[in-house]
C-alpha cells in the first residue's frame, strides 16, 4: 500500500488516517512490522496496519 491519506474503518468508526510504511514493534507479539495508521483530527491515535480496514483511498487533494 502506498503512503497517504485514506478513509478507514477502525473500532467501528469511519476515520481519515495517514498510512506510513514505518517499522515498529507489534504491541502483542513484539515482532517487527511495517505499516502504521496515524489518525487525523483530534484523536491522536495510531494503530498497526492490520487493525484498520481501508474504505477508500488514497485520497487526493481537491483541484
Amino acid at each position: 500500500m502506498e503512503e497517504g491519506f485514506y478513509w478507514v474503518l477502525y473500532a467501528g468508526e469511519k476515520l481519515v488516517a495517514y498510512y506510513s510504511k514505518e517499522e515498529t514493534r507489534h504491541y502483542d507479539t513484539g515482532a517487527l512490522v511495517t505499516g502504521v495508521w496515524h489518525f487525523a483530527g483530534t484523536h491522536g491515535w495510531i494503530a498497526m496496519a492490520e487493525e484498520a480496514t481501508v474504505l477508500d483511498g488514497p485520497l487526493h487533494p481537491p483541484a
